[in-house]
């Protein structure tokens, strides 16, 4: 259902943008805008084909995109729980039973963060691999998840800890999918895309600060060029480090290792963009005291996490055991220590590896850690 309180525009296609993800024979494009001209001529009429969505998303979009695509649809329930080995094993069950799918066959992800996870995880190993299309549904899929072929499931010890590299074969970001996003949602992908400015440098960052009533208003125009910056900047950090060999795609996890801390401690509390913010603020204040960040620069981000809605301070019940428990089960541990993503200067992030110990905590804490 489109929001009645958004006023009625006149889209401009001359806004709409394809961005080249340059992989060799696993490039592909990225088109950014309103509609999803082009997306059926992408994949072969003969091949079979497999919408994965879930409850919420589907009973907007999927009769529509499987009518375009001739698919069939498989739903699964919404939310971070489907990113499961029990959902995995129901999805593959779905997907094998009709045994109408071979490794020609195209899985087309339909839906936020979670979806493009799970299918591409199932994309990336059923058959051994088929071809699959991200179709992001949410502003953080868009910016963020739907880009470089990262796939992958939950386990119960942390986030992301069982899944692949897989790239897709096109990604269609068609802002129209987004009119029908809660706010709450829509604010929480507004996190990855602040992340995106403060890794890419101040001029990114400093269009953000100007265009941040329009960007809360969901302008067709300020939020496609801003959907297009995002894709741009992480397409050429998936270039150069698909597979985080060198540690330059590591650093778009700016804000992640305490968030990721956040969304296991309290699955029903925070979305993963909020719980992202209050961690990018956290890995300001220890950017300040480790990396001499200008505190200028980190009240700068804090700020603009405020002015377009988003939480950070972290909850004053969060116990100090629990919080080092959790981020000692993170992907980018090396032994007792963590590798936090750190920022010397806006556009200018580095990696630091840091015990995880009392005066670490008190800093990443902050002021609320006294209170406790």
């Amino acid at each position: 259902m489109r929001r009645d309180n958004w006023p009625k525009r006149t889209y401009n296609p001359a806004m709409a943008e394809s961005i080249q993800v340059s992989l060799g024979d696993r490039a592909y494009r990225i088109h950014v805008g309103r509609g999803l001209d082009g997306l059926s001529a992408a994949v072969p009429a003969s091949a079979s084909k497999v919408i994965v969505t879930d409850k919420n998303v589907g009973r907007l979009y999927a009769q529509k995109i499987s009518h375009m695509l001739n698919a069939r649809v498989l739903t699964v329930p919404a939310g971070e729980g489907s990113k499961s080995l029990g959902q995995l094993e129901s999805v593959f069950a779905q997907l094998l039973a009709p045994r109408d799918l071979d490794r020609q066959s195209v899985i087309v992800a339909l839906g936020g963060g979670v979806i493009g996870d799970l299918a591409g995880f199932a994309a990336a190993t059923l058959f051994r691999g088929v071809r699959y299309i991200q179709l992001p549904t949410t502003l953080l899929a868009m910016v963020d998840s739907s880009v470089g072929g990262k796939t992958a499931i939950n386990h119960e010890t942390g986030k992301n800890l069982i899944g692949a590299f897989h790239q897709p074969q096109a990604v269609w970001c068609d802002i129209a999918f987004l009119e029908t996003l809660p706010t709450r949602e829509y604010v929480s992908g507004l996190a990855e895309v602040i992340k995106t400015g403060v890794l890419s440098g101040s001029a990114f960052l400093a269009k953000l600060e100007q265009s941040a009533s329009a960007i809360v208003a969901r302008n067709d125009e300020v939020v496609t060029r801003m959907i297009a910056d995002c894709v741009r900047f992480k397409a050429a950090v998936v270039e150069q480090d698909e597979t985080e060999a060198t540690g330059r795609r590591a650093m778009l996890n700016f804000g992640h290792t305490l968030g990721h801390a956040l969304e296991n401690l309290y699955p029903d509390r925070w979305l993963h963009g909020e719980a992202v913010a209050i961690g990018m603020v956290a890995a300001l204040r220890l950017s300040v005291a480790r990396v001499a960040l200008d505190a200028a620069v980190a009240e700068r981000v804090t700020r603009l996490l405020h002015v377009l809605g988003l939480p950070t301070e972290i909850p004053p019940e969060l116990e100090a055991q629990a919080a080092t428990a959790v981020m000692l089960g993170d992907k980018k541990r090396d032994g007792g220590a963590v590798g936090f993503v750190l920022l010397k200067a806006l556009g200018e992030p580095v990696i630091q590896s840091c015990t995880i110990d009392s005066a670490l905590l008190h800093t990443l804490m902050g002021p609320r850690d006294e209170r406790t």
